[in-house]
């Protein structure tokens, strides 16, 4: 400042005891140096200044509070009445099809009620991660993995306009280690991308699964992406991208 502009002022910004900011006021070289009146307004201007941005910070916290408030009975209600209401409808499910296998004649229903039931499974999978997406803070970065890998696919809601599905399966946050989920992450980033590239892309399905073994046995995790966009082929129906890796 003394170097680039002529007569300057540097005011803090002070609340309460604590320094938030400093506010500048420079001239141009050459201009006539602050009258003791200018420095008695600036010094007013800015303790105004520091007050407003105490105000405009505790209204921002008192916000916040009250996202996070809604958040949590959100993720409650979800957990306490639909999911509950979920595994009661498929304890029904699953005591109709014992009752239909017993009848060779009940097949088709047999496997309708098969089908039923893994959507409802999927479902709830899907509902448990809604939650943990709720409960985590909208303001801070995500440090588990699984909330970095939401935070992967709200992004792409963005570009696609539709929110990708997503499900997890197995200790995700405590069997992936820290280098794998780069790799995951970035794997997710890309196949995200061309999804979102492929033309007729609706609806796109993400799946990390970290109960998989290698071919020679090891335990690893695998990450599949899956979207109902026009393929490359004619003859293929959606595109499912397919990554895995030894943990």
């Amino acid at each position: 400042v003394r170097h680039r502009f002529g007569p300057s002022m540097m005011l803090p910004l002070q609340a309460g005891g604590r320094l938030i900011g400093t506010l500048a006021l420079p001239r141009r070289r050459g201009d006539t140096p602050y009258s003791p009146a200018e420095k008695l307004l600036a010094t007013q201007f800015a303790s105004q200044a520091a007050l407003a941005l105490v105000l405009a910070d505790a209204r921002q916290r008192r916000e916040r509070l009250a996202v996070f408030e809604d958040r949590d009975r959100i993720a409650r209600d979800l957990h306490d009445l639909v999911v509950q209401r979920l595994f009661a409808t498929g304890m029904m499910l699953e005591s109709t099809q014992r009752r239909a296998a017993a009848d060779e004649r009940e097949a088709q229903v047999h496997a309708t009620i098969g089908r039923a039931l893994d959507e409802l499974r999927s479902t709830v999978q899907e509902v448990r991660t809604a939650i943990f997406a709720l409960q985590q803070p909208p303001a801070d970065a995500p440090t588990s993995f699984r909330g970095k890998v939401l935070r992967e696919t709200a992004g792409a809601a963005a570009a696609l306009g539709v929110q990708p599905s997503v499900q997890f399966t197995g200790p995700v946050d405590t069997r992936v280690p820290d280098a794998v989920a780069g790799h995951l992450l970035a794997a997710l980033r890309t196949a995200l991308a061309t999804a979102s590239r492929r033309a007729g892309t609706t609806r796109i399905a993400v799946t990390v699964d970290a109960t998989v073994s290698l071919a020679d046995g090891r335990p690893a995790v695998r990450l599949t992406v899956s979207d109902n966009g026009t393929p490359d082929s004619p003859d293929e129906r959606g595109t499912t991208t397919t990554w895995q890796a030894p943990l």
